[in-house]
């Protein structure tokens, strides 16, 4: 049984590191992620994760943004 799930988790990895599926960590992305984890961590409820994707992303746009 273990050796099933090994081979099942290698393949799984195998499939979500080829490198057509990995999306390059732009300055956006990396300022979206520390920005989601911030909100998160402050977070009390329910989320709407596609409400919180939006907020993320609106944060890390502030944060590029040239005064």
């Amino acid at each position: 049984m273990s050796k099933e799930l090994e081979n099942e988790a290698k393949k799984y990895k195998a499939r979500k590191t080829n490198s057509k599926t990995l999306k390059p960590l732009t300055a956006r992305r990396y300022l979206a992620g520390q920005a989601l984890a911030g909100i998160l961590a402050n977070s009390r409820g329910t989320l709407n994760m596609s409400e919180l994707r939006r907020s993320a992303y609106e944060w890390a746009d502030f944060m590029l943004e040239d005064y």
